[in-house]
């Protein structure tokens, strides 16, 4: 089991120097709205690729009249203890995150960071997530995808990339035909494999929700449709490419692309065809809890993957059986866990093996 040791920070958010000791189970940070609770988490959360839980600028993770800042954290897995490095560097100008493991940085040691660190996380916009927008059901999706997959986010950045430099050609005054279809080829393959990846995570989650059974009576069956008219035509990749030649003129006038799987909505339904978004806000809470626990279940039996949780103002709408739930994914899976809230009364329901930080007295 990976979990990490402790950390300190310099210049990070409100932390001008901070440092704190871990359980190797559970974590509750707590205290005041604005206290750094949040930031505790995305401090954590910056060991591996990315720009952290909030997906923030680099410049604004330092802190105020400072011009760096760094976390240095120890991180055991099977009882080899390594040191991680992430610090603000500045180079032509620009700001970039670094990541050192043990005092190096190469695409070798990202590779291992990879392997070590498996995060899920839950933010506080989840808990709206069957009334949210598509996208924020789409980044959620995509999140658990990448907790199977560490090479999902490279194909998400590259569809991405790829969009973006066929709306640049097709605003030129001159373009260049050739380069044009093979940026379109590019979109095609890599359109029709996030698809494909959203499937199979769709398939796992309804898989490993009969699973659960056995830990916890799972109050809803679960069917989840990807709703996107162009996928539902079953297209392959000729076809792909075909249609965005055809929409190009359209495209270049809304920009991106009229169709893709960065259209796609994910509809939840339980018991067979009644829309997640009716259910009662407590019901919510527990099908997204529902959701955590297949993921985790998933990783650690079929993948042997432990990832690390952060929860983040995880208390709102805890009934009996959400409080029930949650505990049940917190001892299940002899993971690390890191949770905020306000005050340390709302997690009473929690095990003497967990440890609290009043993050209002730092």
């Amino acid at each position: 089991m990976g979990y990490f040791k402790n950390i300190k920070l310099k210049n990070f958010r409100n932390f001008k120097d901070f440092e704190v000791e871990f359980s190797d189970r559970c974590n509750v940070f707590y205290g005041r709205n604005g206290c750094g609770k949040t930031n505790l988490l995305e401090a954590i959360s910056l060991c591996s690729k990315g720009r952290g839980i909030r997906k923030d600028k680099i410049f604004n993770f330092i802190q105020k009249d400072e011009v760096f800042f760094s976390n240095i954290t120890n991180f055991v897995d099977q009882n080899i203890e390594y040191e991680f490095k992430v610090i603000s560097d500045k180079k032509n100008n620009k700001l970039q995150k670094k990541i050192y493991l043990n005092d190096e940085i190469s695409n070798e040691v990202n590779k291992k960071i990879q392997s070590l660190i498996t995060f899920l996380v839950y933010l506080p916009e989840n808990e709206r997530l069957f009334i949210a927008s598509p996208t924020t059901r789409r980044n959620l999706l995509d999140h658990f995808i990448y907790s199977n997959n560490e090479k999902y986010n490279t194909l998400l950045n590259f569809y991405k990339k790829n969009i973006y430099e066929r709306h640049i050609i097709l605003n030129n005054n001159i373009i260049d035909q050739n380069w044009l279809e093979k940026i379109e080829d590019n979109i095609s393959k890599s359109g029709i494999e996030i698809y494909e990846n959203r499937i199979k995570q769709n398939d796992i989650f309804e898989k490993n929700f009969q699973e659960i059974n056995k830990y916890f009576n799972v109050p809803f069956k679960l069917n989840i449709e990807i709703q996107d008219k162009f996928y539902k035509t079953k297209p392959n990749i000729e076809n792909y490419k075909n249609i965005l030649k055809l929409n190009r003129e359209i495209d270049k006038i809304i920009g991106g692309s009229k169709i893709g799987p960065h259209k796609s909505d994910i509809i939840y339904f339980v018991d067979e065809n009644y829309p997640a978004s009716q259910l009662s806000t407590g019901q919510q809470k527990t099908l997204v809890l529902l959701l955590y626990f297949a993921q985790c279940y998933y990783l650690v039996n079929n993948l042997k993957k432990k990832p690390i949780l952060l929860l983040d103002e995880i208390n709102s709408h805890l009934d009996d059986v959400n409080t029930q739930l949650l505990l049940k994914i917190v001892n299940q899976f002899e993971i690390q866990v890191f949770m905020t809230g306000t005050k340390k009364n709302l997690f009473s329901f929690l095990s003497t093996n967990t440890n609290f930080y009043n993050i209002s007295k730092t």
